[in-house]
């Protein structure tokens, strides 16, 4: 009989690129970033109407500026990734294949998936492949991976395709229909990483997933516990090294 394999989903957190802000003032460069413009036309009223906001006096924008911000912030060149995003990735395939290494003839290897749950849309495959990850977005079909054939990321999931953002427990239920994980049998875990305590960490308890809140500049040490709390990525693959 062959033994139940232990199955693992870890949600890599919502924004694992450190985005860069044009030369405005940062509270219209974030608004640019985050705002879903998978639609040109969409993306173009955004770019138009925040500039216009913060310089009333503009007549018009300049004629190529539109479509320069729209590739930027569909490219490398608007963002780029943590220090610890690469050695994360290196750290988390090096754990997978010791574990898969430890199953004997009888027993079924741990399988891991690792995911992006997004309130965003559809340009951050794009956007992390450009960045060297290599990506399969099976919900659009198609894939990014690397020269080596890694794949870092198995699937995007964004709130723009599904119609719920984060902390709505019904994106989570969509992730895990997505990886259909429960479907293999055996056992399944699921974890999110996330940098926002509300919608990432608190969305995460509140679907019943495991939750670990990512605190770069220690902002939540009163608010979450150290157990759910890491400063910084390597720390995850430690956490989930030592959870077996």
């Amino acid at each position: 009989m062959v033994g139940q394999c232990k199955t693992r989903i870890f949600i890599l957190f919502d924004k694992p690129i450190l985005l860069q802000c044009l030369p405005l003032a940062a509270k219209q460069a974030s608004f640019l970033r985050s705002r879903p413009l998978r639609i040109l036309s969409d993306g173009s009223k955004v770019i138009e109407s925040t500039f216009l906001d913060i310089l009333p006096s503009l007549a018009a924008l300049p004629e190529d500026l539109v479509a320069s911000l729209l590739h930027r912030f569909s490219s490398h060149e608007g963002y780029r990734l943590f220090d610890d995003v690469i050695p994360f990735f290196r750290d988390l395939h090096i754990w997978r294949d010791r574990a898969q290494s430890t199953f004997g003839p009888n027993q079924e290897p741990l399988k891991l998936q690792v995911g992006i749950i997004s309130n965003s849309d559809d340009r951050v495959p794009a956007i992390l492949s450009s960045l060297g990850l290599g990506v399969a977005d099976r919900s659009h079909g198609s894939s990014a991976v690397k020269s080596n054939g890694i794949i870092d990321i198995d699937w995007v999931l964004h709130s723009y395709d599904v119609g719920f953002e984060k902390p709505d427990r019904r994106i989570f239920d969509v992730a895990k229909r997505r990886s259909s994980l429960d479907e293999a049998g055996g056992e399944s875990a699921y974890c999110h990483v996330g940098d926002n305590l509300s919608e990432d960490y608190q969305g995460a308890l509140g679907a019943g997933w495991k939750s670990l809140l990512l605190d770069r500049e220690g902002q939540h040490a009163d608010a979450v516990s150290c157990d759910e709390r890491v400063k910084d990525l390597r720390s995850v693959v430690r956490r989930l090294t030592e959870s077996g």
